[in-house]
């Protein structure tokens, strides 16, 4: 993007944010010609726009994630490929603003870095314990509690579904490691990097944005299946979707075929519904 590339490679941060605020908001109707051009025809010029529109939408995300202690300059980067990664995915006629859609990609981007980046130790895998990471003041305040000790993790542990050695283990490195969230900040010291944390608990938009994600991912699924013969939808419908499942023996006796025969034809089918899938989240 050379049009504001040269803000983040020649100048500081205060000047790039202030270089890109010449770039225009757009309007609904301008949003969704430039999206339709970009997504059918590939347009470069149309994704330049959209992309510039949104950079102060990055920076303002990125802005309430300043709490952990990394780099502005490396969660705006992160933001902006979060724009890119919606761009892949967005799709004009759904009838929403791609500022709902891209917000979660961006968000999701900067987790990924502050989660992966935060300490020099590495952070464990899993749903629930990134959640606990991103909500453990939440859950805290909620809770009416200052601190965890071993006598109450057991409660955060319940809720949030991990291990009461994780809960106080993030609660020693919130506190002793890396950075204190509880420093006070601040003209009037009154308040805590702690409070200037991000809510990781799912609001309205997250809701709607995760139920927008499963649409994208069930109309790809079903796009899929509608490349397969009807014997091959039949098989796979019989073996992987059906609540119960039938068995390869039953299909089968159903269709004059052997075991072995089906199996091959749901193999099949199964590898052409991957690289579908594949080949439409690229």
């Amino acid at each position: 993007m050379a049009s504001y590339s040269s803000f983040w490679d020649n100048s500081s941060l205060t000047s790039y944010v202030s270089g890109i605020k010449k770039f225009p908001m757009l309007q609904n109707n301008e949003e969704f010609e430039l999206a339709t051009k970009w997504k059918e025809k590939g347009d470069k010029k149309a994704l330049e726009k959209i992309v510039s529109a949104h950079l102060r939408l990055v920076v303002k995300i990125a802005k309430g994630y300043s709490g952990y202690g990394l780099s502005k300059a490396d969660l705006i980067a992160e933001g902006n490929l979060g724009i890119m990664h919606a761009l892949q995915h967005f799709d004009p006629a759904r009838g929403y603003r791609f500022s709902t859609y891209a917000s979660w990609w961006i968000k999701s981007k900067i987790q990924d870095f502050i989660y992966n980046s935060w300490s020099i130790v590495k952070l464990r895998s899993g749903k629930n314990y990134r959640k606990l990471f991103f909500g453990l003041r939440k859950i805290k305040n909620m809770l009416g509690l200052e601190t965890v000790t071993e006598k109450n993790a057991n409660i955060i542990a319940e809720k949030m579904n991990v291990r009461e050695e994780d809960v106080m283990t993030l609660e020693t490195r919130f506190t002793n490691k890396d950075f204190s969230v509880n420093i006070s900040v601040g003209e009037d010291k009154k308040s805590s990097l702690q409070d200037l944390l991000v809510d990781a608990s799912d609001s309205l938009e997250t809701t709607l944005l995760n139920k927008q994600e499963f649409e994208y991912r069930k109309d790809i699924l079903h796009n899929a299946l509608n490349t397969l013969s009807k014997k091959e939808y039949d098989i796979i419908c019989s073996y992987r979707l059906r609540s119960p499942t039938v068995s390869l023996r039953e299909i089968g006796k159903t269709m004059n075929l052997s075991a072995e025969r089906i199996r091959q034809i749901e193999k099949n089918a199964f590898l052409k519904i991957q690289k579908y899938v594949k080949s439409a989240q690229k």
